[in-house]
C-alpha cells in the first residue's frame, strides 16, 4: 500500500463519493477507484459499501480508516519537521472555507501566504462548518474557517470576528407577525427555511427553537446563503440570517425580527495536535495580518 491509497480511503470516507474525493485530491475518478480496489485486494477485506447515494465504510473499513488517519498524520509530521530542519517553508495546506471569499478576507490571507511562503501549495475547499470541523478531526483538512459556537470542542480556534444572526422574514408578512414580545412565538409557528444538519445555521436555529420549547422542522433546506436570503424575500419562509448580509443585500424585501439576536463567531480552526505545525504557524501569521483586529 502507499500514501496515495490511504489518502483516497480517508477522503472517500469523509465525503462519501468517489467524485467528490477526486475533486478534493485533484485526481481522476478512475485513479481514486483504482486506489481503493488495490487496497481491498491487498488487505483482502471490503472497505466500502456501494449504494445509490455514494459509499460508506464497512466495519472492516472503519478499522482501517482509523489506522490510515494516524499513518497520514505521521507522514505529514515527518515532512513538516524535515522542512523545518532544512529551513524551508514548503508543502501543502488544505483549508476548509465557508461563506463568501470577501467575508473571510481570503484575498488578503492568500496574498500574505504567498509573500511569506511562496512554495506552499494551498487548496481551498468549500464546505459547511460542521464538515470543516469533521475533516480537520480526520486529517483531511489542515485548517478551516468555522462559523458558529465552538464551546467544548477539542480544537484550537482563533476568533476572527463576532457574528450576529437575526431572524429574517419576508417584508410581505409584516401583518402576520405582531410587534412586541409575542413576535418570536408567532414566527416560530410559520414555515422556516433550514440548512443541512452540519451547518452552523442549523445548529443555531435548532437551539433557538429548543430554547422556546419547539422542535425545528424546516420546510426547505439550502446551504447557499445567497439563495437562503433570496428565498426569504420570495416568501418561502423565515430563516436565521447574518445581519451584515441582510443589511448589504436585503433590498427591502426581507425584515429582521425586532429584539431577537443570536450571537456567534467566525473562527480559524486547526487540530489541537496538527500534523503540520510549521506550515500552520505561517498560516496563522497570515490570518492575523488579514484580520489585524484579532
Amino acid at each position: 500500500m502507499d500514501i496515495h491509497q490511504l489518502k483516497s480511503l480517508v477522503t472517500i470516507a469523509r465525503c462519501g463519493t468517489v467524485a467528490r474525493a477526486a475533486e478534493l485530491l485533484h485526481l481522476s475518478q478512475p485513479a481514486i477507484s483504482a486506489h481503493i480496489k488495490q487496497l481491498e485486494e491487498e488487505l483482502r477485506v471490503r472497505l466500502f459499501e456501494r449504494h445509490a447515494r455514494g459509499m460508506s465504510l464497512t466495519p472492516a473499513g472503519e478499522a482501517v480508516f482509523e489506522h490510515a488517519k494516524r499513518a497520514l498524520h505521521a507522514v505529514d509530521a515527518i515532512r513538516d519537521e524535515a522542512n523545518s530542519l532544512n529551513g524551508e517553508v514548503a508543502g501543502e495546506l488544505v483549508i476548509g472555507t465557508v461563506n463568501e471569499p470577501a467575508f473571510l478576507r481570503l484575498p488578503a490571507f492568500l496574498r500574505h501566504m504567498r509573500e511569506a511562503a511562496p512554495h506552499v501549495a494551498i487548496s481551498l475547499v468549500q464546505a459547511t462548518s460542521g464538515a470543516v470541523l469533521k475533516n480537520i478531526e480526520d486529517g483531511v483538512f489542515d485548517a478551516g474557517f468555522v462559523e458558529g459556537k465552538l464551546d467544548g470542542m477539542a480544537v484550537d480556534a482563533t476568533l476572527l470576528q463576532p457574528v450576529e444572526f437575526v431572524v429574517g422574514y419576508p417584508a410581505a408578512w409584516r401583518e402576520r407577525i405582531p410587534a412586541g414580545p409575542g413576535a418570536l412565538v408567532t414566527a416560530l409557528a410559520l414555515p422556516w427555511i433550514g440548512t443541512s444538519s452540519d451547518c452552523s445555521f442549523h445548529k443555531l436555529t435548532k437551539s433557538l427553537f429548543a430554547h422556546h420549547g419547539h422542535a425545528f422542522t424546516p420546510a426547505l433546506r439550502t446551504d447557499d446563503e445567497t439563495l437562503l436570503l433570496a428565498m426569504v424575500g420570495q416568501e418561502a419562509g423565515l430563516s436565521l440570517l447574518r445581519r451584515d448580509m441582510l443589511d448589504a443585500h436585503g433590498k427591502g424585501d426581507v425584515c429582521a425580527l425586532d429584539g431577537v439576536v443570536v450571537d456567534a463567531g467566525m473562527h480559524f480552526v486547526t487540530a489541537q495536535s496538527p500534523a503540520k505545525p510549521g506550515l500552520l504557524r505561517v498560516a496563522q501569521r497570515a490570518i492575523r495580518r488579514a484580520w489585524p483586529a484579532t
